[in-house]
């Protein structure tokens, strides 16, 4: 796999960029294999931030045959121990300074410490088990994903060929690596022996352009609040010289968007790429060749290399329907507690999405919507998603929650008349069902999506 070392000496490039420090390859696996050289198979949970630290373990463990688990570094505590109950995990890396009930010290690397529990609970582990990745960021549910080394090998091979990533690219982690679009780019850096720089700052802070102007960045990788924010910040000539390659995922961009940053990074030679995927599949599943972009505005693309796309209903490569996704990318299935960390491949290749999809005949996937993100006003099934996104193209910065019979427009206090206006304007839901709550924030997950779970424990 490719995170094991490599014998043409290229793992003596530049791994890591940290704080004006370089790490190369071989230092980064030997932080990590020291960190694990007297520990046997087991669950290993992984509190995550954007530090040389925290990629090594996670390497450190891949390489070990240890099945990591990744967490937000910033769940809160009850999140956390709700996490731990469910998995009891043999170990944990964690800031050093933190105390954990029925862990104690067993290591150390920089600012972390890996914990080992002092009363072992013997869990059972399937032997094709890799990797564990919690399907809801922050929110502190702890139901993973499970994933193999294959499926895991199988999605970066495809996503590094039809990006061509190389050795000479530069990345940059402007996403978390317990995210699985964060974490795939990283995934693509270490396939391609490239380098990324490491940052924990948000794109709302000047200072990481002028970072990525400096080390000449030649990838970045964003969520669709990434680039509703770099609509509004001019990037420099320096900057957009180096650049290579841009790609979107984690949500819908609006297709006007789509187009602007399409031309906007067209006219400086960079690529643009819109993608679509779901943890369950490592997490890949389409993208848009940036030569048809336009031509297929709004569509989220082909399959991956490797994978197909057909209607579930039918099982047919073209129509209207829910999505199904068949590839060597997607996982084993689910798991909830470490009772399920036993289970063999539940999924066998087939990822029913939950996503309405129109297939065309050239292929191209466009998503309707969402299954779980319809709901029944008096009977009439009503697509959250679409009414957000029409919502929005008029201008409204607003998420969009609701349940049987309530529809809910959360909104910032300056545009609720707006709101009031355009919902009216646009959709014939009865006063009853439909209305505009404020919200002083617009929650976002810490992957830059919309938080629909606190908004919707909050006003439904």
């Amino acid at each position: 796999m490719f995170w094991q070392g490599l014998s043409d000496g290229a793992d003596d490039r530049t791994f890591l960029i940290a704080d004006g420090r370089r790490y190369s390859y071989n230092d980064v696996f030997r932080l990590g294999d020291a960190l694990f050289s007297k520990v046997d198979r087991a669950i290993v949970l992984i509190l995550c931030d954007r530090s040389p630290e925290t990629v090594a373990a996670y390497l450190g463990a891949l390489r070990k045959g240890l099945v990591p688990m990744l967490v937000d570094g910033e769940l809160t505590r009850h999140s956390l121990e709700r996490t731990i109950g469910a998995y009891t995990p043999r170990y944990i890396v964690a800031p050093a300074e933190m105390t954990l009930e029925d862990y104690a010290p067993n290591g150390r690397l920089g600012t972390k410490a890996l914990f080992e529990r002092s009363s072992v609970v013997n869990t059972l582990l399937h032997q094709d088990l890799a990797l564990l990745i919690p399907t809801s960021g922050s929110t502190g549910d702890p139901k993973c994903v499970r994933l193999t080394a294959n499926n895991i090998d199988a999605c970066t091979r495809s996503i590094v060929e039809y990006l061509g990533m190389t050795g000479e690219r530069i990345t940059v982690s402007l996403l978390p690596f317990h995210y699985s679009y964060g974490l795939s780019v990283l995934h693509n850096t270490i396939f391609a022996r490239a380098c990324m720089v490491l940052t924990n700052k948000s794109i709302l802070d000047r200072s990481i352009w002028q970072m990525i102007e400096e080390e000449r960045v030649t990838d970045l990788a964003g969520v669709p609040f990434t680039f509703e924010t770099l609509r509004r910040i001019r990037l420099s000539e320096a900057c957009l010289g180096n650049l290579v390659c841009v790609t979107q995922a984690g949500g819908r961009l609006a297709p006007e968007l789509t187009r602007h940053f399409w031309q906007y990074f067209a006219d400086h030679g960079v690529r643009y790429f819109t993608m679509y995927g779901q943890t369950e599949a490592a997490p890949r599943i389409s993208y848009v060749p940036p030569g048809q972009a336009i031509e297929k505005l709004g569509s989220v693309g082909i399959p991956v290399p490797g994978g197909r796309a057909l209607i579930a209903e039918t099982g047919e490569p073209i129509g209207e329907g829910e999505l199904l996704y068949v590839g060597p990318n997607v996982s084993m299935g689910y798991a909830s507690s470490a009772q399920d960390l036993e289970k063999g491949d539940e999924f066998q290749g087939k990822l029913y999405t939950g996503d309405y999809a129109k297939i065309d005949k050239d292929g191209f996937i466009t998503i309707v919507g969402r299954k779980k993100r319809f709901i029944k006003l008096h009977g009439i099934s009503v697509n959250l998603d679409h009414a957000e996104s029409v919502l929005k193209s008029g201008g409204l910065d607003c998420i969009v929650i609701g349940a049987e019979n309530r529809l809910i427009v959360c909104i910032r206090e300056p545009d609720a008349e707006r709101a009031q206006t355009a919902l009216k304007d646009n959709f014939n839901f009865h006063p009853s069902v439909a209305r505009v709550v404020v919200s002083e924030i617009l929650p976002l997950t810490s992957a830059g999506k919309p938080d629909y779970v606190t908004l919707s424990e909050r006003f439904l």
